[in-house]
């Protein structure tokens, strides 16, 4: 079938990115916004065909499947591209997609729905032979599990959420804690998990405390299966990838070989259809050692966040493959007619003060010049007056920079970093001004933990408050925000768990951190 409209559910850069693919092939495309009178608030709807409301605050009508069902029927939409975060990795929506006529740009439901379930992922992994840590073999459901595991395992290790994501419902247990401390954690981990995800399970699996994190692209047609590449996304916080690069300098030829064979696959073994990554954790090794032993980490069914940089050293629009193959089409070029040219980097700009361990801002952008030139490319929705609001997660834009090696890839960056002025809320801008002049990061001497064991966020300089005129907001004014806060925590409504995101759960956890 051929899609002609798409509904996209989503919103900020990955809507706009969406739609600039929709353009170029001459399909038309709807958004959504929360409520009427948000328009300048959501760049997407000044670019798609069409826009409507999905009548709910924040960040919850996107993830309310009846309500956008409802809208796509009445678009008349062919397909629904639901972007990443929010609904991408929901099985659910996938299958009422599936029952109501309209293509779902993803793999089918019951890849998504296997995929869910982390234990079973790795499962899978072990089966076509991709190395797992040592983990627990099942859920831990009671006391007499978590210290069996924890006798089997032994620290370091790591309980994790079973059907979690977005770093969310992780910790580590680095040394020697007794299991009763071990217990007070396993708790609040429950507690978390029940706030974002309607599944409290989890598991215990072994942490590397030093380890490097490396993805591959694959794409898949369900009868060819090609690979654009790895991408190393080593430089993280809480979990949560900051900067990412392709090719890795950490990889010989050899190992990035092997590892590309398995992720091809574990694709073939779960009859992939569409655009997806297999990520892994490598041992953190000095680079002249050869012997880099890897495991299975996961595999995420969508879009990344970090996917231009391949579209950058491949010249392939993951997005427009994304919809040809749902619209049943085969891949039309083969593995030899992919060329990787040149070293790409993304660096993350998000709404977080890195001096207070990366804690999410709100204000208004007061000021906004974006960078340019010869190898910059930016994905962004930013614009002066621009509300950077508290539902969403803190993702302002992704500074891409291409060069014929990684060299001049880094020059490149720090060069468009120095344009780039945003005011009106703390950025990372300055934590990545600061990294890229790091002998560490030059040679690709990091890994996962870099920024909590070298100590870089005390080597950054205060950003500028922003200033509030005394005309702008007096005592009534305070008097009243203070009263709506009140009101508020007095109410004790039930939170429903499907209706609250990932990503918005994540940005709330990390405020409180």
């Amino acid at each position: 079938m051929l899609i002609k409209k798409i509904l996209i559910a989503n919103r900020g850069e990955i809507a706009l990115r969406i739609i600039r693919t929709c353009k170029e092939m001459g399909i038309k495309t709807v958004t959504i916004l929360p409520k009427k009178g948000e328009e300048s608030n959501f760049t997407e709807t000044s670019l798609s065909d069409e826009f409507y409301y999905l009548e709910r605050e924040g960040a919850q009508g996107y993830l309310d499947i009846k309500r956008i069902l409802e809208l796509a029927k009445k678009a008349r939409v062919d397909a629904i591209h639901p972007g990443y975060g929010f609904l991408a990795e929901n099985w659910l929506f996938a299958k009422l997609c599936e029952k109501k006529g309209i293509k779902f740009i993803g793999p089918h439901f019951k890849v998504l729905k296997k995929l869910e379930d982390k234990i079973e992922a790795k499962k899978i992994a072990k089966r076509v032979g991709i190395p797992i840590l040592p983990m627990s073999d099942g859920s831990i459901n009671s006391l007499r599990d978590l210290r069996k595991w924890i006798l089997a395992i032994k620290p370091p290790f790591v309980l994790k959420s079973r059907k979690g994501g977005g770093g969310i419902g992780i910790r580590t247990i680095n040394g020697e804690i007794s299991f009763g401390e071990v217990f007070t954690i396993a708790l609040g981990i429950r507690r978390q998990m029940s706030m974002a995800f309607s599944d409290t399970d989890f598991f215990l699996e072994k942490y590397l405390p030093e380890a490097k994190h490396i993805e591959f692209q694959i794409i898949s047609d369900g009868k060819n299966f090609l690979h654009l590449g790895e991408r190393e996304c080593s430089i993280q916080r809480r979990f949560q990838k900051l900067l990412e690069e392709s090719p890795s300098m950490f990889l010989p030829d050899g190992k990035r070989e092997e590892m590309t064979k398995l992720a091809i696959k574990l694709f073939k073994e779960l009859r992939y259809q569409g655009v997806g990554t297999v990520e892994f954790l490598v041992d953190y090794n000095p680079p002249t050692t050869q012997d880099k032993n890897f495991y299975f980490l996961e595999v995420n069914p969508r879009i990344q966040v970090e996917h231009p940089i391949t579209e950058a050293r491949t010249g392939i629009d993951l997005v427009e493959q994304q919809i040809r193959i749902s619209q049943g089409e085969r891949i039309k070029f083969s593995q030899d007619d992919i060329h990787f040219s040149g070293w790409a980097i993304e660096a993350r700009i998000l709404a977080e003060d890195p001096q207070k361990n990366f804690r999410p801002s709100t204000g208004k952008i007061t000021k906004y010049i974006p960078p340019g030139g010869q190898g910059i490319f930016l994905h962004t929705f930013l614009h002066e007056g621009q509300e950077i609001e508290p539902y969403f997660d803190s993702l302002l834009a992704k500074l891409i920079s291409l060069g014929k090696d990684r060299e001049e890839a880094i020059s490149k960056l720090k060069r468009a970093l120095e344009e780039f002025q945003i005011e009106g809320v703390p950025t990372t801008i300055p934590f990545f001004k600061v990294l890229l002049e790091k002998e560490d990061f030059k040679r690709g001497n990091y890994f996962t933990n870099y920024i909590e064991k070298n100590g870089i966020l005390s080597e950054l300089l205060p950003q500028p408050i922003p200033k509030i005129l005394k005309a702008e907001i007096g005592e009534k004014e305070i008097a009243e925000i203070i009263y709506q806060i009140y009101k508020l925590l007095k109410e004790k409504k039930e939170i429903e768990p499907q209706e609250v995101s990932n990503w918005q759960v994540a940005e709330r956890l990390k405020m409180l951190e």
